[in-house]
């Protein structure tokens, strides 16, 4: 059984974000079984992608538990998201990266004829079912300061300056120009 996972983009051949990946794999590992009862591996050195993805944008699935992985390679595709639902849910916990994404994908079902949906937790804006979110006001992008899980697209781009952490409430939603969804495999 492998409770946690990481989805790392690798484009032609190079690995995005993967010291970013490390340090959530290693606290996700300590926080779910502490601190005595795990191995860490070098993820880097785990990833082998298939010769005939090398000049693709590929997502690496690496499940695991505190002694095994699994790894699962596939081409990606990336996908336009237009219109978003927004659904309330106070009862979410979603910060490790959980392989059991039943709920997620409950609220997900319930997203009727938009291709996203925005999950509100208490009156804030918090994430969608994939990814975290960036909201465009005139030329600034600005995240929740409450998300689910503390992506590393997200962190990447909070650390580069690209992206501002700011409280969105579920009312403030029509006052930004532009969403889209940030994920290993979906950069800003």
């Amino acid at each position: 059984m492998f409770p946690l996972f990481e989805t790392i983009a690798i484009e032609n051949g190079k690995i995005k974000n993967i010291a970013l990946h490390q340090a959530r794999y290693e606290h996700s590992l300590i926080t779910y079984y502490g601190k005595s009862a795990i191995t860490f591996f070098n993820l880097l050195d785990l990833i082998q992608v298939p010769k005939k993805l090398h000049n693709k944008l590929v997502r690496c699935r690496i499940d695991y538990n505190a002694h095994q992985t699994k790894i699962l390679y596939v081409e990606y595709t990336p996908k336009t998201h237009r219109v978003f639902k927004s659904i309330v849910c106070n009862e979410i916990d979603y910060s490790l990266k959980y392989a059991d994404r039943e709920l997620i994908n409950t609220l997900f079902a319930q997203k009727g004829e938009a291709d996203e949906i925005i999950i509100i937790k208490e009156g804030f804006v918090t994430d969608c079912s994939i990814g975290n979110l960036a909201f465009r006001n005139g030329t600034q992008w600005f995240t929740p300061n409450t998300p689910l899980l503390k992506g590393t697209q997200r962190e990447y781009l909070l650390q580069s300056g690209q992206l501002q952490e700011i409280e969105i409430r579920q009312e403030q939603l029509e006052q930004f120009d532009e969403i889209r969804v940030i994920n290993a495999l979906n950069e800003l």
